[in-house]
């Protein structure tokens, strides 16, 4: 093919794609026109695959035929691959299993911060809501005996309270007049009189709490009869 018909054969594909010219093509290609010229002398083995493969889908065609009208029985050359060698692959694989062993431990310490952070919003929620945990169960049991207390009207309200303790898995120490053998590692002693030995029974004045098994406040006890 001479290099008239090489130049023809572009300009004709260009027409048939709705190009007004050369440079149009070139343009939509979003490729040099310095590859064109080059295809008009028949050079089509020096231009890249890539720039080929955007002339094609600019023209419409595919790239084998793209390559018949212009590369006429020349072959299409194969994609250059580099095979990575065993070392590579090794090298590679041993990469992707450090990410991933990386990924696992930020992942957990991440987890691991979010646990503390909840923990320790809790315990400061607990410590503002410490004089109410202490002293509401004694109210509430008053106004229970007295129906005639507005305070009554308020028990209600409490149950939301109780149910967000009850999440955080905060529960009381016994129940409030509950007798109990006596326990210094949980109750306090508030008297009258001198404290009791580790059995005694005792009632309990003021809940106590415990939260994960872990000691929040002593309940307070008395001996029965007192108060």
């Amino acid at each position: 093919m001479t290099n008239i018909s090489y130049r023809e054969n572009l300009r004709q594909l260009c027409q048939q794609a709705g190009y007004l010219s050369l440079p149009k093509l070139a343009e939509a290609a979003d490729i040099s026109t310095w590859y064109l010229s080059r295809l008009e002398w028949g050079l089509i083995a020096q231009i890249p695959l890539g720039i080929m493969v955007k002339l094609a889908i600019a023209l419409g065609l595919t790239l084998e035929e793209l390559w018949q009208q212009l590369g006429e029985a020349m072959p299409l050359p194969e994609p250059q691959t580099n095979q990575p060698s065993a070392d590579e692959i090794l090298s590679l694989k041993r990469t992707i299993e450090a990410l991933e062993t990386e990924y696992a431990r930020l992942q957990q310490q991440l987890n691991n911060q979010s646990q503390q952070l909840e923990s320790q919003w809790q315990q400061q929620a607990l410590e503002i809501l410490e004089p109410w945990l202490l002293q509401w169960p004694t109210a509430a049991a008053a106004a229970q005996q007295n129906p005639q207390w507005p305070a009554q009207k308020l028990l209600p309200l409490t149950k939301p309270i109780a149910t967000l303790l009850q999440q955080w898995q905060v529960e009381a120490i016994a129940a409030l007049g509950e007798m109990v053998p006596y326990d210094p590692q949980c109750h306090e002693f508030i008297g009258p009189g001198p404290g009791p030995e580790i059995g005694t029974m005792v009632v309990v004045r003021y809940v106590g709490y415990r939260r994960n098994d872990a000691l929040l406040y002593r309940a307070k006890v008395g001996y029965a009869g007192d108060g």
